[in-house]
């Protein structure tokens, strides 16, 4: 199912400050957010002639979860960075539910869960003077080197389970009459259209790392309410810009001589590749243990140098900054000499020369599947995050069958596909709304098991008013349509041994032992 989308220009913007007191600075942020919901901490602010590196904490205080708008896509973690329109204040910003005019590409934001009593370190970094492109703080001319006296920091925000009422919201919507378009629908004219409904909201989610953890939401021309603003000020500042493009080129680095790069990350190898609670539930203590205490990540073959250096090439110089949460340090040698060092931030960009700026649509997969500690961690997360793209889809499926019957009646119970054959009616009924069949079984292998169609079987126990830890799907050996209890799961796909299972309230556990199998509900 297609959403509609209008073509705009998006400036997120950014604004940063001068070097302060640890004091001062939680002072100041606490005077500007409620210290008992969310507030902005800043820990650090540091100033030389060349660089400005803010460091700052978000901090969850309140009794609900809130979810913070990361980037504009899937792995993006970034802002925008312009001078405001009369030169006076840096200003560093990321919202999604605002005006926006001008023709570009689409607009999508991916918030990312903050739990209650969690806190959420970041960093930005800016070569210094600072350069604002003409036109972005409101169409001055560049006199050049000024200064900016103030920086203001807005992120975007909800709070509550955001998923939820995403979809309260649309399935209220679907049930209301709605307004026709008439012609060729150019624009939307409402919130169904610019998600694509449920059908279309869920498609869009496919593929996150974590659903528990991320949602992605489309611009709505302001038609989806709520989103709040969490802002920082800091005054009393000296910073230099120049109002001018930046003309010059560079280059993602090229790794072609290297024979041996070491990477550290940053704060963990854990944390690094597997930020979410989600993720890091799947894994033992000893398993999450022995990933903390991996300093450095060492690659010396040559294939597997070959296949980050791919990645890395892949790499589009784009605009903006990076709202630094995480970071891999890159360092590159060819037979003992050091040739070069780079970091990677978040999984997704690198910054060269501490100003240009590259990042990749898919991140840097190398790191991750050809990094022995790594790899069988992420073929599981990756088997944990199937599971979640196939539970959305079994809880939507009667309004995917809808459409394929062309039911136009407002009755519309939710039901599972019958077990013996539900494999064969999830590819009928979401073919039907324009899903690609490579989207369709993509979900349904498991990265790590033997050549086939499936790696999934349904309890037929499973109801969807079922106990919410009733055993809905689990991991078996390659088969179609595959039905039954604990006998057909398999320890097999994986190596440390086990198996994914998936609850009917959509939570994904990683079974090790047959106790463990046998204690689960599977009626």
């Amino acid at each position: 199912m297609n959403r509609y989308k209008i073509i705009l220009l998006a400036f997120s913007l950014c604004i940063l400050p001068a070097k302060r007191t640890h004091a001062q600075n939680e002072a100041e942020s606490g005077a500007q957010n409620n210290p008992d919901v969310l507030k902005i901490v800043v820990t650090s602010l540091e100033v030389s002639d060349k660089t400005l590196k803010l460091r700052y904490e978000i901090r969850n205080d309140s009794e609900q979860d809130a979810w913070i708008l990361a980037g504009n896509d899937k792995s993006s973690v970034d802002a925008a960075a312009f001078i405001n329109k009369d030169g006076r204040i840096l200003m560093i910003r990321k919202r999604l539910n605002v005006p926006l005019s001008g023709f570009g590409n689409p607009i999508d934001g991916r918030y990312v869960r903050l739990r209650s009593g969690q806190t959420q370190t970041e960093s930005i970094s800016l070569t210094l003077p600072f350069q604002s492109h003409p036109g972005l703080g409101g169409g001055r001319r560049g006199k050049g080197i000024e200064y900016v006296i103030r920086l203001s920091l807005e992120i975007g925000f909800y709070f509550g389970d955001l998923p939820e009422i995403i979809r309260g919201i649309l399935g209220k919507e679907e049930k209301s009459p709605r307004t026709e378009q008439i012609g060729y629908p150019t624009y939307p004219i409402n919130i169904i259209d610019w998600f694509g409904g449920l059908l279309g909201h869920n498609e869009f989610n496919e593929g996150l790392r974590s659903r528990d953890e991320e949602i992605m939401i489309p611009w709505t021309d302001q038609m989806l309410k709520g989103e709040q603003i969490l802002q920082l000020t800091i005054d009393d500042l000296r910073i230099p810009y120049e109002e001018k493009e930046d003309r010059s080129r560079s280059n993602p680095p090229d790794l072609t001589n290297c024979t041996r790069v070491e990477i550290q990350c940053q704060p963990s190898i854990l944390e690094y590749f597997f930020p979410y609670a989600s993720q890091q539930g799947l894994l033992s203590t000893t398993e999450k243990n022995e990933l903390r205490s991996l300093e450095t990540i060492v690659i010396d073959d040559p294939e597997r140098i070959k296949a980050l250096a791919n990645d890395v090439n892949k790499g589009v110089s784009t605009t903006g900054i990076v709202r630094e949460r995480s970071m891999a340090h890159v360092v590159c040698y060819r037979d003992g000499e050091r040739l070069m060092s780079f970091p990677i931030y978040n999984d997704w960009s690198i910054v060269t020369e501490g100003r240009y700026r590259f990042t990749t649509d898919k991140g840097f997969p190398s790191m991750r599947m050809h990094t022995p500690q790594i790899k069988p961690f992420e073929l599981r997360m990756q088997c944990a995050a199937n599971l979640k793209d196939l539970w959305y889809r079994l809880r939507l499926y009667h309004k995917a069958e809808k459409q394929r019957l062309k039911d136009s009646s407002n009755k519309s119970e939710m039901v599972y596909p019958a077990p013996t054959k539900w494999c064969d009616s999830m590819v009928l009924a979401y073919r039907i709304i324009g899903m690609l069949d490579y989207y369709i079984m993509r979900p349904h292998r498991c990265p790590d098991g033997s050549h086939g169609k499936s790696h999934y079987a349904m309890n037929p126990n499973c109801e969807p008013n079922s106990p919410p830890d009733t055993v809905l799907l689990f991991e078996t050996k390659a088969g179609w349509n595959q039905h039954g209890g604990p006998e057909l799961f398999t320890f097999d796909n994986h190596d440390p041994k086990g198996g994914c299972v998936l609850l009917n309230d959509s939570t994904v556990k990683f079974i090790r032992t047959k106790e463990g199998l046998h204690q689960l509900r599977w009626k």
